[in-house]
């Protein structure tokens, strides 16, 4: 019998160059590569160079490398570490002239850590993090996972649209990471009927899914359908409405495409407000902030704690949490295959799921917690395994009636799609048809196929799902309406070069093109509702 454990991280952030600073802007990318990224890269090429057996599965959406790989972001990182490490220095000798020596102590701890993530920017990765992780890929060590484009929420958006945004996304993935991509991190894990057969057309073999859209229960009230891409054959399993076993993979419907769902209550013992690790009260207070540094001084405490009541961090305390952390984690993952064995006597796939950005960022220990995981399982089992590999060893061999929705709330689409967010949705539908007048139209002309270039770069970044998501919430509201609106107004303009531009208009694009510059192959012919098959997978 075949038993494995996947981790599989997810890692995505709008696109942001250019688009403003702090509070928001392309400080998150910043933050994400001195906080995350860096931390992350650097644990996993020690691992590998240690000789510790592990495989991971980590998903990094075609905008978010784009952002890595700029010339500009990665300019601008350095200014921003360089702020870090001055804020650190300038703290330690305040803290030293106050006597607060405890305080000074970890002052010295983040100027030290800011410094060699700094070097290791700049000699161990040469300043190329996607170069990184495609090398962990080569290896073996690392399964990379494309997304769409930029990161659009797939149901919502219309046939042409999706196809462009997996065209876009999956050409994305090999030029930068120079690997085929097999496995797809679906955004926000947004499913529809019918996405499979999209799916199974761009050459992708499998996604993830929250395990509440195998019960079988309807999601969403006013459901969408993709139409077939393919006539269905003869099913050589039956089609289940329901499953009861998230330990397990499932073909979808009538294709070859799988669906992974997360266990929650494993990966509940990460992420959860309630009962997950990052609660615990020696770990690092991430939302207190030193008045005149910004850095983080002090303690979680108590979930149930003000702000101004937190006591100090002690990162020796914290270390002594993380490694108890993670031999209890590797123990619950040993404990529910074992369990599984004893029920089911089957196959049994745990997986796993977390946004990269919870490790290092909003959970400073997170890291070295992932750390300690994958040796304690490399060195007592069940070795972390990689889904496309376990896949390889182990077919899916039910199939699954997937119902719409994704993790959002209520399992449903309204964190996306609701009121205050329709005139997005509608302006979005306006635009794609737009797009496919522009398609039909086929300019010549030089700058006039450049700006029809433009058109569909703009209308991409558009459709990306941080927009409509940052407003519902309330966490950025205003700065995402107005990115969403800049994106509209230069599709608009692009749209209009495209159809009557000159070599007068040549400054202008380029003014546009220099603005936005991501996916430098889009073209309106990526938004075709039937686009050639791709590859099959070997």
């Amino acid at each position: 019998m075949t038993e494995a454990f996947a981790l599989v991280l997810h890692s995505h952030l709008p696109y942001a160059r250019g688009a403003g600073r702090w509070p928001h802007g392309e400080e998150w990318v910043h933050e994400a590569i001195l906080g995350t990224y860096l931390p992350l890269l650097g644990l996993l090429h020690d691992l590998r160079e240690s000789g510790v057996a592990y495989q991971i599965t980590i998903g990094l959406t075609p905008t978010l490398i784009e952002q890595l790989a700029d010339r500009d972001i990665d300019a601008r990182f350095i200014e921003y570490c360089d702020d870090q490490i001055h804020r650190a220095d300038t703290d330690i000798r305040r803290f030293v002239d106050d006597g607060n020596t405890e305080r000074g102590s970890i002052a010295r701890f983040y100027a030290s850590l800011y410094r060699a993530h700094r070097d290791a920017y700049l000699r161990r990765f040469d300043r190329d993090l996607v170069g990184a992780f495609a090398s962990l890929a080569r290896t073996g060590h690392v399964e990379i996972l494309t997304s769409a484009a930029t990161h659009g929420y797939l149901p919502l958006l219309d046939r042409a649209s999706v196809h462009a945004q997996l065209a876009v996304g999956t050409r994305t993935t090999r030029r930068l990471l120079g690997v085929e991509p097999r496995g797809i991190w679906l955004p926000e894990c947004a499913y529809a009927p019918g996405l499979e057969d999209i799916l199974e057309t761009h050459g992708l073999t499998h996604f993830f899914t929250d395990a509440a859209l195998l019960g079988g229960k309807r999601l969403v009230k006013e459901g969408h359908t993709f139409e077939r891409e393919r006539s269905g054959g003869g099913l050589d399993a039956p089609l289940i409405a329901a499953a009861d076993d998230t330990l397990r993979p499932y073909l979808v419907r009538e294709s070859n495409v799988v669906a992974i769902a997360r266990h929650d209550k494993v990966s509940g013992q990460v992420w959860s407000a309630m009962m997950g690790y990052p609660g615990e009260a020696a770990y690092r207070e991430f939302h207190r902030k030193d008045d005149r540094s910004g850095l983080r001084y002090w303690r979680v405490t108590d979930t149930r704690t003000g702000l101004g009541a937190k006591e100090p961090y002690s990162p020796g305390a914290a270390a002594e949490r993380v490694r108890t952390h993670a031999v209890h984690f590797a123990g619950l993952v040993r404990e529910t295959l074992a369990r599984h064995r004893e029920e089911r006597g089957r196959d049994a796939l745990l997986t796993v799921t977390f946004d990269s950005e919870l490790f290092g960022h909003w959970w400073f220990e997170g890291v070295d917690w992932l750390g300690h995981v994958l040796r304690e399982l490399a060195a007592e089992g069940p070795s972390p395994l990689g889904v496309a590999e376990y896949l390889r060893r182990s077919e899916a061999s039910e199939r699954i009636d997937l119902v719409e929705g994704s993790w959002g709330k209520n399992n449903d689409h309204t964190t996306w799609s609701n009121e205050r967010t329709a005139w997005m949705w509608s302006d979005l539908a306006r635009m794609a048809r737009e797009m496919g007048d522009l398609r039909a139209a086929r300019p010549t002309d030089p700058l006039r196929v450049r700006a029809a270039r433009q058109a569909a770069r703009e209308l991409l970044l558009a459709q990306s799902s941080d927009w409509p998501f940052l407003v519902t919430t309330g966490q950025a509201a205003d700065y995402a309406v107005e990115r969403f609106r800049s994106h509209t107004l230069r599709f608009r303009r692009s749209l209009e070069l495209a159809r009557t531009g000159t070599s007068a208009d040549e400054v202008e694009l380029r003014s546009l093109e220099r603005a936005d510059n991501p996916f430098p192959d889009a073209s309106p012919e990526d938004f075709s509702p039937a686009p050639r098959a791709a590859v099959a997978p070997v």
